[in-house]
Formats: C-alpha cells, sequence, structure tokens
C-alpha cells in the first residue's frame, strides 16, 4: 500500500503528504481546511459519517497504516500545510537540533496551548512525521506559527533567551515578551556560541533535587510563563 511509505520521512518529503492518525487530529485538519488525498477508516469506527469518503479497511490494513498496535480510525494520507512565518506579537519556542519527534510534537502541542508559535532548526526530526503528529494531538492545525528557521538570528523581530540548566533566570523574571525560547538537543544541549548570542539565560528552578527535564516538559513550563506577558489577547 503506498500510503504506508508516508512513515519514511525521505517520502513525505518527496511527494509532500503526511499520514494524520486518529479523530482529534482529523478532525482539526478538516477544521483547518487541509487536504486530504484519501482517507481510510474502520468499518467499526464510531464516528464513520463525520469523515468525508471514507475507504473502509480491514484491522489489519489499519495497523500498518496507523504503526500502531490497537489504531483508531481513521487515517488520512493529508497534504502537508506550507511553513509559516512566526506572528512578531507572539513568543516563539525555537528547536535547535530536537531530534525526538515525540517532543517536537508535544512542543508544538503546548506551544498551540499556549499561543505560541515554533520554529525549527534543520536538524530537528521532521515534525510531520506520524509520531510528532499523534504527539502533537491536533497542534498543527491550532498553533498561530510553525517555520523552518536556520538559526534564531533570522528572528529579528523578537528579543532572545536561552533555556539552560541552571545558571539562569526563573522564567517569572523575564520582561514582558515576547521572546524567542531556545530549546536545544536532547542530547547535547544547546552549541556554547549560540547561548552567548542569546540576552537573558533561564533556568527552571527544580525544588524537588532532579538534575534536569525531559525537552518538552522544560519547553512546555516556558511556553505557559512565556503566554502570561505576550502582548496579544488570551
Amino acid at each position: 500500500m503506498e500510503a504506508v511509505r508516508l512513515h519514511r520521512v525521505r517520502e513525505r518529503r518527496r511527494l509532500g503528504l503526511t499520514l494524520l492518525e486518529g479523530p482529534n487530529v482529523v478532525s482539526e485538519a478538516i477544521r483547518a481546511g487541509v487536504s486530504f488525498v484519501e482517507l481510510f477508516a474502520l468499518p467499526t469506527d464510531e464516528r464513520l459519517a463525520d469523515w468525508p469518503d471514507p475507504t473502509l479497511v480491514e484491522p489489519q490494513i489499519m495497523r500498518r497504516l496507523a504503526h500502531t498496535e490497537t489504531p483508531r480510525g481513521p487515517v488520512a494520507v493529508a497534504q502537508i500545510p506550507p511553513w509559516t512565518e512566526p506572528p512578531t506579537d507572539r513568543s516563539v519556542i525555537y528547536l535547535s537540533e530536537v531530534s525526538d519527534p515525540g517532543n517536537v510534537g508535544t512542543i508544538i502541542r503546548s506551544a498551540a496551548a499556549f499561543g505560541l508559535s515554533v520554529a525549527l532548526s534543520e536538524g530537528c526530526a521532521d515534525p510531520w512525521s506520524p509520531k510528532a503528529v499523534r504527539a502533537a494531538a491536533g497542534g498543527h492545525f491550532l498553533i498561530p506559527g510553525l517555520s523552518r528557521v536556520a538559526s534564531p538570528t533570522e528572528l529579528r523581530a523578537h528579543r532572545r533567551a536561552a533555556l539552560v540548566v541552571d545558571g539562569g533566570v526563573p522564567p517569572g523574571a523575564l520582561e514582558e515578551g515576547p521572546w524567542v525560547v531556545i530549546v536545544g538537543s536532547e542530547a547535547h544541549g544547546l552549541d556554547p556560541a549560540l547561548v552567548a548570542e542569546c540576552d537573558v539565560q533561564v533556568t527552571i528552578p527544580m525544588p524537588g533535587g532532579m538534575e534536569s527535564l525531559n525537552a518538552s516538559v522544560a519547553a512546555s513550563i516556558l511556553a505557559y510563563e512565556l503566554s502570561k506577558g505576550d502582548s496579544h489577547p488570551h
């Protein structure tokens, strides 16, 4: 089945298509006006009447499409929307070499929840991989900007802050935004040269004694804190 090939990043980039799995993600895509090439559903799906022109498949086919043990239909083959510029009145989470698609998707979900946009470096995991799309839970279609940016220095409309483990100010001490918050690689953190260019270094206090936080958890905390100071209405 041709749709199964979209689990490979090379095929997604070549065709400009991805897989959207589950009723919530597909519903958000429909509301956002995303074009579907085909939509697959199980004959037993409860919301079968909600999906446009579904192709009915057996559970073993759905498992191949969804790549999960107990998938929920539908799974849609969808056009990947174009990159969008981040609005200048919102803070931006810039992902520098974040390689885990689950982290990328979770950060997109949190950014969408708190009204922030997301920009990704070239070295990040594909935000349109099925794993990232599942983790974002529809956030791709609610976020106020999803862009590919080679360097955070291109985001000149914003000031910049670095997210680091220690040695910085707590998020609540940041002045009113908008800001660019740079989240680094899970394995290697941020490039020291990039940190040196930032206006402020930020530390999330952890009185419980943990050494560090997962990249997506840290970014989610920052997204919540920054949403309080952005100039757009909440």
